[in-house]
């Protein structure tokens, strides 16, 4: 990204932080929002904005992480349910039986009626496949969970720091013009030179 300063070209910000699966025109839309929310002047509240906008993609990128662990844990959790509610006397490791509907559960709807009915069977329904995948990815998902925080208080502290900038400025801008009134009324000429 490139910014000009006073006729100059300023890069800021090669490349978006992005991962391969990830689009660079979300990623310029939610920089652009940024920009027009905050309105930054000058090249270090464009720093902190660029930061901002980072800081923001990983937080969306880290939640649907969260998704996706538990997504990707569907599978096993539906066969470890499986695989114990229909082991029997008779049959106690229905391994191959219970794998074999869990994958066709995901495109079977007779598969996904027959994993319903025995569900229903132990008084659960499909909920009972989230809780297991969640369960068996609880470590995962533990840490995804600090990870925003740490995230959050970084884009907080930046947020803080371009008001304490435009702050300063302002301050500048002030004494600034203090010093130009006061300087000005010390070399106008007197009221009694004017009359005479």
């Amino acid at each position: 990204m490139t910014r000009r300063s006073e006729g100059k070209q300023i890069v800021l910000l090669s490349a978006p932080p992005l991962l391969m699966s990830e689009s660079a025109d979300e990623f310029a839309s939610l920089r652009t929002a940024l920009e027009l929310e905050i309105k930054p002047k000058g090249i270090v509240e464009q720093i902190y904005v660029d930061d901002i906008a980072a800081i923001v993609w990983e937080i969306r990128r880290l939640r649907r992480c969260k998704t996706s662990i538990i997504n990707t844990g569907f599978r096993a959790a539906l066969e470890s349910l499986l695989r114990e509610m229909m082991s029997s006397p008779e049959n106690p490791y229905p391994y191959g039986e219970a794998d074999a509907l869990a994958i066709e559960w995901f495109s079977n709807k007779q598969a996904k009626n027959k994993v319903s009915a025995i569900f229903r069977r132990f008084h659960l329904d499909e909920f009972a496949v989230v809780a297991q995948a969640t369960k068996k990815s609880l470590s995962d998902l533990e840490l995804l969970d600090r990870m925003p925080t740490s995230l959050e208080s970084r884009r907080d502290k930046a947020l803080r720091c371009v008001a304490t900038c435009r702050d300063s400025l302002a301050k500048q801008i002030r004494q600034s013009s203090d010093r130009i009134l006061v300087l000005r009324l010390e070399h106008a000429p007197s009221q009694k030179s004017a009359t005479a």
